[in-house]
C-alpha cells in the first residue's frame, strides 16, 4: 500500500509542480528584465524548492567527457551484452592505442551506475572501459524471472568471459562481495577468463570491522524480519514490472539521507544563499548533483535480502560460508588474480580495515600480487570520484594493474601510456569535488 499511496501523491502533484517549475524558470529567465532583482531571485527561491522536492528524477545520461590532445570529445557508450537486469556497456576510445580490458562492476545499491561516470572518466585514460549498467526492478517484466545475489556473481561471470581473457576486475562499494565470489568461482573452475587483476574500492566485505557506522548499528540492534517487513514492497500499475517485489528506490533514498543528514542540510541551506545571491555556477553544481543523487532504482526483494543477510547480518565470507549457487565458495582457490584494496580514511559507510579484510580471506594470493592503499581525507564517496581519486586515487589502481600485468606475463613492466587522454573540464557534477560526501549502502 505504501508504494501505492506514494505513486498516487506523486501523480496528484504534476501539475503544482510543472506550474511551480515553470515559473522559477520565468523567473530566472535571462529574458526577464526583473531577473537579477532581490525579490525576483527570492520568488524564483521559493518557487524552485518545492518544485525540486515533486520533481521526477529519471536516470540520467552518460555525459562521459575527456579531452584528447587539446580537444574535448565526449564517451559514447555502446551495448556489448544485453541481459534482463543489466547491461555490459563499453565506451571506447579512439586514439589508436591499444589498451589492456577494465570492467567497472557497478553497486547495486539504489543509485544508477551513471553515478561512476567520474570512475568511467578515470579509466579511460589508460584502459579499455565497461561497466555494470544495472536496470531498474519496476522496468523489468516478471516474466523475465527473479535477481537474487547469486544472479549478480553470474552477470559478472558472463560479462567478464563476453570481454575475454586478460580482463581486469574494479568493483565498487557493494559490488566487492559478488565480485569477490565471481573470482573464485572462476578460478576454481579453471576459467581461461579469470580477471588478471581485481581491485575492491570502499566495499563491505567484513563489516564486523570498524562497525561504529549507522549502518552497522542498524544491523546489529534490529532483525533483518523488520527490514524485510518495513521495507519491502510491489510495484504498483503502470510499469513493466508491475507486481514484482522490490525495495523502492525513494525508500533506500530517504536511508541514504538518515544515515548522513547533515551535510544535505547545510547544502540546502547554501542553496537557498547562493540563490537569493544569484550565484548561478553554485547553484548549476547544485542541481547537477542532486538531479544524479535523487535518480534511485528499485531494487529486487532477492538481492536486497540475500545481500543483507550475507553481507551485513551473517557475514558469509569471512566466516566462510558463503555459497554459489549451493555450494561453499572457495576463496583460497584465488592464485592467479591480483588483489588490490582501497578505502577512505573518513568512509562512514565502509570505514577502513573492512575492505582490508579480502587479504585475510583470499589467502593463496601471492604476496608480491596484493596490495593495499588508504586515501587520506576522503569519505566513502571520494575513493571512487572527485579530485583525489583523479589525482591520487587512480594512478595507484593505474600502477597496480600495470605491475599486475607484468607479473602475469613475462615480468617486464609495460610503461603506462603517454597521458595525451586526461580528464576534461568538469562537465560532471562531481569533477573535481567532494561536493557533497555521501555513499551507496
Amino acid at each position: 500500500m505504501i508504494y501505492q499511496a506514494y505513486e498516487a501523491a506523486r501523480r496528484s502533484t504534476r501539475p503544482l509542480f510543472h506550474l511551480l517549475n515553470t515559473g522559477q524558470k520565468l523567473a530566472r529567465d535571462a529574458r526577464n528584465p526583473m531577473r537579477n532583482t532581490l525579490a525576483m531571485r527570492t520568488l524564483a527561491t521559493v518557487w524552485e524548492l518545492p518544485a525540486r522536492a515533486m520533481k521526477d528524477y529519471g536516470k540520467p545520461r552518460y555525459q562521459v567527457w575527456e579531452e584528447l590532445d587539446g580537444t574535448e570529445i565526449g564517451l559514447q557508450e555502446t551495448v556489448v551484452q544485453s541481459l534482463p537486469f543489466a547491461d555490459l556497456l563499453h565506451f571506447p576510445v579512439d586514439d589508436g592505442r591499444e589498451k589492456p580490458k577494465v570492467l567497472i562492476a557497478a553497486a547495486l545499491s539504489g543509485h544508477h551506475a551513471t553515478l561512476l561516470q567520474d570512475t568511467i572518466r578515470g579509466f579511460a585514460r589508460d584502459f579499455d572501459t565497461y561497466i555494470t549498467d544495472w536496470k531498474d526492478a519496476r522496468q523489468v517484466p516478471l516474466s523475465q524471472g527473479d535477481f537474487g545475489f547469486d544472479d549478480y556473481v553470474s552477470y559478472l561471470i558472463q560479462f567478464i568471459e563476453t570481454m575475454g581473457p586478460n580482463t581486469h576486475l574494479v568493483a565498487t562499494c557493494q559490488a566487492a562481495p559478488p565480485a569477490m565470489v565471481a573470482v573464485a568461482i572462476m578460478e576454481a573452475r579453471g576459467s581461461n577468463c579469470v580477471p588478471a587483476s581485481l581491485t575492491l574500492m570502499g566495499g563491505p566485505v567484513d563489516t564486523r570491522l570498524s562497525p561504529n557506522n549507522a549502518l552497522n548499528k542498524l544491523t546489529t540492534t534490529l532483525p533483518l524480519s523488520l527490514f524485510k517487513k518495513f521495507n519491502i514492497h510491489k510495484i504498483p500499475s503502470g510499469y513493466p514490472g508491475k507486481g514484482r517485489r522490490v525495495y523502492p528506490g525513494f525508500f533506500q533514498l530517504s536511508g541514504f539521507i538518515t544515515l548522513n543528514p547533515m551535510p544535505h542540510v547545510k547544502q540546502y541551506k547554501n542553496f537557498v544563499k547562493n540563490s537569493v545571491k544569484g550565484d548561478e555556477p553554485s547553484l548549476e553544481r547544485f542541481r547537477d548533483f542532486y538531479d544524479e543523487y535523487f535518480a534511485v532504482l528499485d531494487m529486487t526483494e532477492s538481492f536486497y535480502v540475500e545481500t543483507l543477510e550475507k553481507v551485513f547480518f551473517e557475514h558469509h565470507i569471512p566466516t566462510g560460508k558463503m555459497t554459489y549457487e549451493g555450494k561453499l565458495v572457495d576463496f583460497s582457490a584465488m592464485r592467479q588474480c591480483a588483489l588490490l584494496t582501497v578505502e577512505g580514511e573518513n568512509d562512514n559507510f565502509c570505514p577502513p580495515s573492512q575492505t582490508e579484510a579480502a587479504h585475510d580471506v583470499c589467502v593463496n594470493v601471492p604476496e608480491e600480487r596484493r596490495g593495499h592503499y588508504i586515501q587520506p581525507g576522503v569519505g566513502h564517496y571520494g575513493v571512487f570520484s572527485g579530485s583525489k581519486f583523479q589525482a591520487e586515487i587512480y594512478p595507484v589502481i593505474r600502477d597496480f594493474i600495470f605491475h599486475s600485468i607484468a607479473e602475469g606475463e613475462d615480468g617486464k613492466a609495460p610503461v603506462p601510456p603517454a597521458k595525451s587522454l586526461r580528464p576534461g573540464k568538469g562537465h560532471h557534477a562531481f569533477e573535481g569535488t567532494d561536493f557533497v560526501d555521501v555513499g551507496m549502502v
